[in-house]
């Protein structure tokens, strides 16, 4: 009898911290997609729009752990194509690449690789062709996950 109320006092206890650390997990500022890894491809037109490419690819390993034959566990979804948009938008920002946003202009959702293609709301001002006019990709490894 004891160790039961034992068991509920722990359990009442414990289930506001660990719905309060879910939600705090769920609603992180900067969504990740862990180790996959990432890539940025940019350029700068002669009208100095600028546009991008920001890429995801997601190892088969992932889906797929004990048996490489079987099929993946879902397919991509609303959840998917919002986190994708997220990431895009903080790796857009974070890198200076676009500093009013962008705008869409195609996507790809798969369970391998997921990419969004878009385009800055600004043009290139002449601190972006110095900082960006030479370079088709930008490092992501020093952002945040």
């Amino acid at each position: 009898m004891k160790l039961v109320k034992t068991a509920r006092v722990l359990i009442t206890n414990s289930l506001p911290v660990l719905l309060g650390a879910a939600l705090l997990a769920g609603c992180s500022s900067t969504p990740s997609y862990g180790n996959a890894p990432e890539q940025l491809t940019i350029r700068i037109l002669p009208n100095t729009s600028k546009q991008f490419v920001y890429r995801v690819g997601l190892s088969p390993t992932m889906d797929r752990n004990v048996n490489p034959q079987a099929r993946p566990s879902r397919a991509p979804g609303k959840r998917d194509y919002r986190r994708l948009q997220e990431r895009t938008a903080y790796v857009v920002a974070a890198t200076g690449f676009c500093r009013e946003g962008y705008l869409e202009l195609d996507f790809r959702l798969s369970n391998y690789v997921q990419w969004l293609r878009g385009e800055c709301r600004e043009g290139a001002s002449e601190a972006d062709l110095r900082a960006f006019a030479e370079r088709n990709t930008l490092p992501l490894n020093n952002l945040p996950q």
